[in-house]
């Protein structure tokens, strides 16, 4: 197996894991923030109670995610030295910004919101947990602005340093450097907020923060499910179950929209990982959308259930507008850069090469959506059930069936979270950084293959003795839950 290859598993593998934690602390924080607030305007006891027993659940979250986290940050260095240097003076400013600021914000308030409760009053109480959870969405705001620059890179400009000479120049705007020029290339920031606000940032952000509160949302909603099911007599179960249900179906709500408008952005932005999305090989008007189906690289056709005109529907508002097909993307204008005074013939067989895995995309792209379906299905029966009285009956089987499902549902957000990310991750290749560096010119020629096989065999037996661990005492402090808050 090749060091690429193998690299490639290991950061997916080491990125997949650390990604289960901070969607449900992003979420569960905001929630928090609600069951307090519910305490502090309504002064029933039984919300500060909750807000109590939730803060516990988010700190052991919050702990595995910071030590998974850690790993994620060297293999930059260890795996990815090549990019490390090449990018290192842009990805570095968001992802210092994140660690000075928002961390230790979260971790520092964090700190104040467990052990305050008889050390401050009921407003600065609140303010520290409110501060807490502003931590965790500014850390989502910095790491999200670094992964969007590898998405649409802007606000930076290439710096050649001549190993002959020692002189240092700029390359021209939207040129490639070369395999040769790469080690001597590097990213130098001309303007910091159009870097860190690059044109896919606003929509990524707000599309993983919806899908985080609907992660925190669940969860909450799946714990309370339990109470309620074994008839635990805590008085907080029922109406914070109510609070994540109203929460969750805001978020999914929310997430509908931001899942639309990063659609149309990608539409703009990087049209070959749209039509890696949908299978989508030949430029055409009423480009169809397919409900599902199975993509045949070799002979480059989908075999599936399509609705005709609706891809470019979605993408650009209208049924007859034109969808570009890989079959012409990266476009000729490009290539060229790279290839210069390459025949049109020649860049049809360079082309396949400049496109991702297309049924993987195709997939898991399919399993976000057809999840996040699933969690607006289940919101809105949680909805019906209340409005008709059911929803805490205990003699009926449909409201028993829903709670027990809740415990389950917990799950569909982080599907959804997980298959998401995988899209847009392999979506984007082969670039590490979009149209700029490929990934296979970016990794280590240092490590061998043997180690770095070793070094995932043994990341993941750590961390799956920190997800048994994590779970242990999730599962632990929730079946504890005490009255005597």
């Amino acid at each position: 197996m090749e060091v690429e290859f193998l690299s490639r598993i290991q950061f997916a593998l080491t990125a997949g894991f650390h990604f289960l934690f901070p969607p449900i602390s992003i979420g569960l924080a905001l929630y928090i923030v609600i069951v307090e607030a519910a305490w502090l305007f309504s002064g029933r006891e039984c919300f500060r109670c909750a807000a109590k027993f939730f803060l516990k659940l988010f700190a052991v979250i919050f702990a595995a995610g910071v030590a998974t986290g850690i790993v994620l940050e060297f293999e930059f260095g260890t795996n990815w030295p090549v990019y490390s240097n090449f990018v290192g003076d842009v990805f570095g400013s968001p992802l210092a910004i994140e660690a000075v600021f928002a961390f230790f914000m979260e971790s520092v308030f964090l700190g104040v919101s467990l052990w305050g409760w008889e050390k401050t009053g009921r407003k600065a109480h609140f303010f520290a947990t409110l501060a807490m959870c502003a931590g965790a969405h500014l850390s989502a705001v910095w790491i999200i602005s670094a992964n969007s620059f590898m998405q649409t890179p802007s606000g930076f400009e290439l710096e050649f340093s001549d190993p002959a000479t020692g002189a240092v120049r700029a390359l021209a705007e939207g040129s490639v450097p070369s395999p040769e020029q790469i080690s001597s290339t590097r990213a130098v920031i001309t303007d910091f907020w159009d870097m860190a606000l690059s044109a896919s940032m606003p929509d990524r952000f707000f599309h993983t923060v919806s899908a985080s509160w609907l992660c925190g949302a669940f969860f909450a909603l799946g714990v309370c499910g339990w109470m309620i099911l074994r008839g635990k007599r805590v008085s907080f179960s029922r109406p914070c179950a109510l609070l994540a249900l109203c929460y969750a179906v805001l978020s999914s709500l929310l997430m509908l929209v931001t899942g639309h408008s990063s659609a149309k952005t990608l539409a703009a932005t990087q049209p070959e990982k749209l039509a890696a999305f949908e299978g989508h090989y030949r430029t055409c008007d009423k480009a169809p959308l397919y409900l599902f189906g199975w993509v045949d690289e070799g002979s480059r056709s989908v075999a599936g259930v399509k609705v005709d005109g609706f891809l470019s529907l979605l993408a650009f508002g209208s049924s007859g507008k034109v969808v570009e097909g890989l079959e012409d993307l990266p476009s000729g204008e490009f290539l060229r850069k790279i290839y210069p005074g390459a025949s049109d013939e020649s860049l049809k067989d360079i082309r396949p090469s400049y496109w991702a895995p297309v049924n993987f995309s195709f997939q898991t792209f399919r399993v976000m959506v057809y999840a996040g379906a699933a969690i607006f299905l289940f919101s809105a029966w949680g909805i019906c059930l209340w409005l008709s009285g059911k929803i805490f009956d205990s003699k009926a089987a449909v409201s028993r069936a829903f709670w027990f499902c809740s415990m389950f549902s917990m799950a569909m957000p982080m599907i959804a979270c997980q298959a998401g990310w995988a899209a847009a991750e392999v979506g984007r290749q082969p670039w590490i950084v979009w149209h700029i560096l490929k990934t296979s010119d970016a990794v280590t020629t240092a490590a061998g293959a043997m180690e770095i096989l070793l070094s995932t065999l043994i990341f993941s037996s750590v961390f799956a003795v920190v997800a048994a661990v994590a779970i242990f005492v999730v599962l632990e402090k929730i079946r504890r839950v005490r009255e005597d808050c």
